[in-house]
């Protein structure tokens, strides 16, 4: 049984954003799956991105401005969004406080991509 913590992930931040990743080739092994929890400060934003494996977003908390494609609309928690491979897509936080989602993408990252997106590991692994 794999058990993956948050406080031990590997973790990405940028500006606004820090991207945990939970699920991966280089967490876990798993190579079908790739899960992360991403928590974006008010005014943060993800750019407008693509990439091959379908992804998903699903809302924790806050509020945003999702874009995919040509198409905008709020989102906030609860909310489930589905990209197709190769579509663009990018958030950006509107609300007042931490915009929290998990993030699923199949196929999962390939190790190297997790290497060079999510080099740090979290901090209580740096003490």
């Amino acid at each position: 049984m794999n058990i993956l913590r948050q406080n031990f992930s590997p973790r990405y931040q940028r500006d606004e954003i820090t991207s945990y990743l939970l699920i991966s080739a280089k967490t876990c092994g798993a190579e079908k799956l790739a899960i992360t929890l991403v928590e974006m400060e008010p005014g943060g934003f993800q750019h407008l991105h693509s990439h091959e494996p379908e992804q998903m977003y699903y809302i924790l908390a806050g509020c945003g401005l999702m874009s995919v494609a040509s198409e905008e609309c709020l989102v906030q928690a609860g909310d489930c969004i589905f990209f197709p491979a190769f579509a663009e897509h990018g958030l950006k936080n509107t609300g007042q406080g931490v915009l929290r989602y998990l993030s699923a993408a199949s196929p999962s990252f390939t190790r190297e991509q997790c290497e060079a997106w999510w080099p740090l590991p979290a901090s209580e692994a740096e003490i």
